[in-house]
């Protein structure tokens, strides 16, 4: 459950990603028999409906009648089965890798497979138990609740399972000069929505949620009556919590979010929580400057730990703990957090062992593996002809900037110089990150795990107040080669454009030209226009964040959005489509 803490950061601006987002890999020299095959299928069509009733009943009927959603699967689509099939293929490699004797230590081999023998190691897992995780269980235990002792807590789950409840960090370009990195505050993690919290349809997922944090806790020694009690006070302070955060709305406008002040005004807003000791018990200097994404969630944060007995904010904390691990542990620990995630998600069964640990590697292990698979399926040709259609599409947007009718002159020039600024990627990147002083082990997942998730979170820190780090294809699950998927990146005006995304359904080397252009070519096309969309259009050519536009301009860009806004705010969900098990990552 690694992303119990990551929504927070994913709604700060800086990277937009194409469609439905797969992470998984693609191998060019498989059979991928079940994914879609790329251009128009009349055989898809149902001709018995009337496309003016149910257009995509008459388009695509057959297509629904004879596809069937996979019981680990959420949904079903070109994403999806391409998803699938890719993380068989990239099993292969993880296999070819672990079944290796004599792979040197540090290369990208020996790390892909020793993580995957620790990860399939159940016996071992199991052996365990709870025990990866006693020492932080004790420190929390033995903590008091001055502001020192919550921040050396926070600021250890931060560097042990990558945030906490209370307070986060992260590292990311400075939206108003995008060449220095600053570190972001951020606030606490937590494992539901922040609708999840609150809303009435929701209640039957609260109460399955209240199940699973009573399970757990039993699980660790707590009796059951002590666990529901426990239970019952977690939830409320998470609900309290999340009531005070922006919303996802307001978290996208960075107006709200770009808060830059001293460390010492930082600590202002939360005297509770002592910043410095956070910061130093992982190691981290104090910053020059520090951004608040969320001062109200600061506040709230305050009066909680001031307000509340110690003893249940250490709940909250070593719940935290326990939760943002869970996975990771042996059975039955894993298996109770799978049936929550399988419950949560609507889904028949959870995902196969193996499959799981494949997109682990691929998160953890990103440049690693990407450098099996684009060394073992990516061809050169690919990457020549989609950076071709690259230039034409581009050439096509500077055509319609050219022919707008309501843009002004001032900022029609301003537009064409941030499209020609924009650097359009294909494939995978010219440089690897360097993995091979991370210490992976072939008998120790839990520390595999603990350890990577360091690796990258140092390799961050390391850069605040220093300039960005212009890693391309580097975005864990979001822009490496291995992920499905195509991205714009606000602060560097740049698109990443995958290598397992170019094959079918949206790519197919030698295909009839009209099918790739309306499949990859749509992808790019939709990129491009993360540039100069609601938000995108904030920044400028450089990536900082500035108002280009003259008055009329944005005046006019605001009327004819707003057109759309109006349109979407009159469509209702029914409510045999709406469930209290929404789909969510696990």
């Amino acid at each position: 459950m690694n992303n119990i803490f990551s929504k927070a950061t994913s709604a700060l601006p800086g990277l937009l990603v194409a469609g439905l987002l797969a992470t998984s890999t693609v191998h060019a020299g498989g059979v991928l028999t079940d994914v879609p095959a790329l251009g128009y299928s009349p055989q898809n069509m149902d001709k018995t409906v009337d496309p003016r009733q149910d257009f995509f009943r008459y388009a695509a009927g057959n297509w629904l009648k004879n596809t069937e959603i996979a019981p680990s699967d959420p949904d079903v689509g070109g994403f999806t089965l391409l998803a699938r099939n890719l993380d068989k293929q990239l099993l292969t490699l993880i296999k070819a890798s672990a079944a290796e004797t004599n792979a040197p230590k540090g290369s990208a081999r020996q790390q892909v497979g020793d993580f995957y023998k620790a990860a399939m190691d159940d016996a071992r897992r199991d052996a365990l138990g709870v025990k990866p995780l006693e020492a932080d269980l004790q420190r929390i235990a033995a903590a008091g609740g001055t502001p020192a002792d919550y921040g050396r807590l926070a600021g250890r789950l931060q560097d042990g399972v990558g945030g906490s409840p209370l307070i986060m960090i992260a590292a990311m370009p400075d939206a108003k000069d995008s060449n220095t990195t600053v570190m972001v505050l951020l606030p606490g993690g937590q494992l539901l929505e922040q609708d999840e919290y609150s809303k009435p349809e929701h209640q039957k997922l609260r109460e399955t949620y209240r199940q699973y944090v009573v399970s757990m806790l039993n699980g660790i020694g707590d009796p059951v009556d002590t666990a529901r009690s426990n239970a019952s006070k977690i939830l409320a302070m998470e609900a309290k919590v999340a009531g005070s955060m922006m919303s996802p709305l307001q978290m996208r406008d960075p107006a709200n979010t770009y808060n830059m002040m001293t460390l010492d005004q930082a600590q202002a807003l939360i005297p509770a929580l002592d910043l410095r000791a956070f910061l130093k018990v992982q190691g981290i200097a104090a910053p020059k400057k520090v951004q608040v994404v969320d001062i109200n969630a600061l506040k709230a944060l305050q009066r909680m730990l001031t307000e509340l007995p110690v003893g249940d904010v250490k709940q909250l904390l070593r719940w935290f703990l326990l939760a943002s691990r869970a996975s990771e542990l042996g059975r039955p620990y894993r298996l109770v957090e799978e049936e929550f995630s399988r419950t949560r998600r609507g889904l028949k069964t959870s995902p196969e062992q193996e499959r799981v640990v494949t997109q682990q590697i691929g998160a953890q292990l990103y440049h690693p593996l990407s450098q099996l698979y684009v060394q073992a399926y990516f061809p050169d040709s690919t990457r020549r002809e989609i950076t071709e259609m690259v230039g034409h599409i581009k050439d096509e947007f500077a055509t319609r900037l050219r022919s707008n009718t309501w843009l002004d002159d001032a900022t029609r020039r301003a537009a064409l110089e941030k499209l020609g600024k924009i650097d359009i990627q294909v494939g995978y990147p010219s440089g690897w990150v360097d993995f091979s002083s991370l210490d992976i082990r072939p008998d120790d997942h839990f520390g595999n795990v603990q350890r990577a998730n360091r690796f990258a979170f140092q390799r961050d820190m390391a850069r605040v107040d220093k300039p960005v780090l212009k890693n391309r294809f580097a975005v864990a699950t979001k822009t490496t080669p291995i992920a499905v998927n195509s991205a714009y990146n606000f602060t560097t005006n740049t698109i990443d454009i995958t290598a397992a995304i170019l094959q079918p359904p949206f790519y197919k080397p030698g295909a009839d030209v009209a099918a790739n252009y309306c499949a990859i070519g749509g992808v790019i096309g939709h990129e491009i226009t993360h540039g100069f969309d609601s938000l995108g259009r904030q920044y400028d050519p450089r990536g900082n964040l500035r108002n280009w536009w003259t008055p009329k301009a944005d005046k006019e860009f605001k009327q004819r959005t707003d057109v759309l806004v109006e349109q979407y705010s009159q469509y209702v969900v029914p409510a045999k489509f709406t469930s209290s098990h929404p789909p969510a990552p696990i």
